[in-house]
């Protein structure tokens, strides 16, 4: 069985509810908090490119580690060194990008959309 976003949210914030939750179930829920599996760094890469409209993702950074720092169930984060002038000088800048999964307002419409059959 594969949950949309919107179905791995609602399971993540009941699993810190242990006041309504019963316990084995905050042990099944609690894994939607850390087995989130990555999407690849080529995809990251072509996310970034496409939302910052660049033609290259060598455009904005020196560098892109294609291997995330983390993975969630919106989206992951890489290490990039973004590339930058100051006081006419060019520097580089170590940062973080957060990289938000392709395709979410898709999925979430698809979600709210079978959530109000649920309530009919």
């Amino acid at each position: 069985l594969t949950l949309g976003p919107t179905f791995v949210k609602l399971g993540q914030v009941l699993s810190t509810r242990t006041d309504v939750v019963p316990k084995e179930y905050i042990d099944v829920l609690k894994s939607l908090q850390d087995d989130v599996p990555a999407f690849s760094g080529a995809k990251a890469k072509q996310i970034v490119v496409q939302e910052l409209g660049l033609n290259d993702i060598s455009d904005l950074f020196v560098d892109f580690d294609e291997t995330p720092l983390a993975a969630a169930s919106l989206g992951q984060v890489h290490r990039a060194t973004l590339k930058g002038i100051r006081n006419g000088t060019s520097v580089l800048q170590p940062v973080a990008i957060k990289v938000q999964r392709a395709g979410l307002k898709e999925l979430f419409d698809v979600d709210l959309k079978n959530l109000r059959k649920l309530c009919e």
